[in-house]
């Protein structure tokens, strides 16, 4: 299929558009990537992760809109790719979800512990709760499965909750 004059354009004003926003906020997200990472190395996945995300989302500014909105709008996207940053810190680290479902177990890894627990969920929840491990935030599951993000999170902290009880039933003395 050829592209037509019009593709063209619009291909051009994306790029024209993203690269005026690299040479005006570049500076600013790069402090901002500085300030929300322990070293430079992660400073600089954070910057490239925000530079692909701003990219494939670039369309969402208007042309009609003013620096300001557009600052918001970096903001939002670097917050994002500073907490899946974190998440998948978190991942990597083997400290996950025992924090979140309040668990502190001297006697095992967190990561252990995690897959110790998870093997006592329904194939379903442990499918759910392991996208979260992925990196995969709940809004993203919920548009894979097709259902409301609010009944995913009302999902995701009753496997919280079923997870608290199994790890009283298996380590915690009566």
């Amino acid at each position: 299929m050829c592209e037509t004059h019009h593709d063209i354009e619009t291909e051009r004003q994306r790029t024209e558009t993203y690269l005026t926003l690299l040479r005006t906020f570049r500076r600013h997200i790069e402090n901002y990537c500085v300030s929300h990472s322990n070293c430079r190395e992660d400073a600089e996945d954070m910057m490239q992760e925000v530079f692909i995300t701003v990219w494939e989302n670039i369309g969402q500014i208007r042309s009609d809109s003013s620096p300001k909105q557009v600052n918001r709008w970096l903001q939002k996207v670097m917050r994002t790719v500073f907490v899946r940053s974190i998440r998948r810190k978190h991942i990597d680290d083997n400290s996950p979800l025992s924090s979140a479902i309040g668990i502190v177990d001297d006697d095992h890894s967190d990561r252990q512990l995690l897959d110790e627990l998870m093997a006592h969920l329904p194939p379903d929840d442990r499918q759910l709760l392991q996208e979260r491990l992925d990196g995969y935030s709940n809004v993203e599951i919920a548009e894979r499965l097709g259902i409301l993000p609010n009944t995913l999170n009302k999902r995701m902290s009753r496997i919280l909750t079923k997870m608290k009880e199994i790890y009283s039933q298996l380590y915690e003395t009566k």
